[in-house]
């Protein structure tokens, strides 16, 4: 399932992409790694819409770049104010959860050299290198033991 299918029912009437267009268009920039589009939204968009929650995952833009494993949108967003260690709303994970999750360790490293806390936990209490076993990732497992991951 596409990252912007899950949850389309929350705006009825809209398609994904129409709401990920219409009312999400900086996450849709870091899903697709648009980064011309990016950089335009970043100069005429209030610096708050950096922390909105979607409707579909309750990501920040800065969660869909880490997820999507798209690096230079994430190093924008971050230059323009997004926080590194925003939790969300919903399950209180990081974008270093997203990351490590999403299987992205070039987005994981430069998140942890930029100053991301990694031993943070989530609303499970899973801090990223749960998430990097779950998905299997050692390359981010790696990572994170290199940087000082707990790994109790």
């Amino acid at each position: 399932m596409s990252a912007a299918g899950a949850g389309a029912g929350a705006e009825a009437g809209f398609s994904s992409e129409e709401l990920l267009s219409l009312r999400f268009p900086l996450h849709r920039a870091c899903r697709d790694g648009d980064l011309t589009a990016l950089c335009s939204l970043l100069q005429q968009t209030p610096r708050a819409h950096l922390a909105a929650e979607d409707s579909f995952y309750g990501w920040t833009p800065v969660h869909w770049a880490a997820h999507f494993g798209k690096l230079e949108c994430l190093i924008q967003l971050v230059q323009a104010g997004a926080t590194l260690d925003v939790s969300t709303t919903r399950y209180a994970q990081t974008p270093a959860h997203i990351a490590a999750f999403g299987g992205h360790p070039q987005c994981l490293i430069w998140l942890i050299q930029a100053g991301a806390s990694i031993n943070k936990p989530d609303c499970e209490g899973e801090t990223p290198i749960h998430k990097a076993a779950r998905s299997g990732s050692l390359d981010c497992i790696t990572a994170l033991v290199a940087n000082g991951a707990h790994i109790e």
